[in-house]
């Protein structure tokens, strides 16, 4: 195991990672297991450098995509795809690697295609990313639910009831519109709705207040709690308004950390475009985080 290794901490709309360059092999002595731990204590906003997890951008295999990524929670926990986290990838290839404004990245969830737009700023770029065609299917999520998908159904939580709707971007998503996201408490009732029953392997929660000119959303995300922002949730936030016909694409989603736009057809691929931003670099000695 090499010593030391340089990470860039990024961010796209406020929803920050640790990214490590994986391209060269360097890493490739540590197992998953010490990715995991990792990733905790980065992530840690008192005793580490602050993050909503961590991000491992590795050597493709398949010939079709030029990096891998690979993503933990906050929690240690290993996540199928991270929409703010993949806008920051295309960046970091981008600059890293000379990559054309147009490439692809393989994740867990698929192979999906970047547009990098570099910006005035060179710390701060919009990327437009393939996020995939989404499914409302309940075992593609999964939720223990037998209808052929679920939308706008009720749902009761700790004696409160709910309209849930869920949809799979590649992870699993549950939307819920509520009167007001300054008064709703997100904590309490994400945090029992994310480790329910009916969602057997966890969900993450998109808590959203339709206003007449504007989308607002706050989200619970599956083993990182609050962030200030979640791409896979926006899409999930986006495509379900259009699906309900509330919403005509493209859909302008303001999170806490940003603004979102998804697009949607009702058919094919969703996408998503946001930005991309370079927070700060340094170098982490690994013996001593792993210890």
């Amino acid at each position: 195991m090499i010593d030391q290794i340089a990470y860039t901490k990024m961010h796209g709309c406020r929803n920050d990672y640790i990214y490590l360059d994986n391209l060269n092999g360097n890493l490739d002595g540590l197992s998953v297991d010490q990715l995991k731990k990792l990733s905790i204590k980065v992530s840690n906003r008192k005793t580490g450098l602050g993050s909503d997890g961590l991000i491992v951008i590795h050597k493709s295999d398949n010939p079709q995509a030029i990096a891998r990524m690979q993503m933990f929670n906050a929690d240690g926990s290993e996540g199928k795809m991270c929409g703010n986290g993949i806008r920051c990838v295309a960046k970091f290839l981008h600059e890293k690697m000379g990559a054309k404004p147009s490439f692809k990245i393989s994740t867990l969830s698929g192979i999906r295609e970047c547009f990098v737009i570099e910006a005035t700023d060179p710390k701060k770029f919009q990327v437009r990313v393939n996020m995939g065609r989404p499914s409302f299917l309940p075992g593609n999520l999964p939720v223990l639910f037998d209808d052929v998908m679920v939308m706008d159904e009720d749902f009761e939580v700790d004696g409160k009831n709910f309209k849930i709707s869920c949809v799979s971007m590649g992870n699993p998503h549950c939307v819920i519109e509520v009167d007001s996201l300054d008064t709703f408490d997100v904590q309490k009732y994400g945090s029992k709705i994310e480790k329910h029953e009916a969602f057997p392997e966890g969900v993450n929660v998109e808590f959203i207040e339709v206003k007449s000119d504007k989308i607002l959303q706050r989200t619970w995300e599956r083993g990182s709690g609050e962030t200030q922002a979640c791409g896979t949730g926006a899409c999930a936030v986006g495509v379900v308004l259009i699906m309900k016909k509330k919403r005509k694409a493209p859909v302008d989603i303001q999170l806490k950390g940003g603004a979102l736009r998804i697009e949607w057809d009702g058919l094919r691929e969703a996408w998503m475009t946001g930005e991309a931003v370079t927070e700060s670099t340094g170098t982490l000695k690994l013996k001593d985080w792993l210890n």
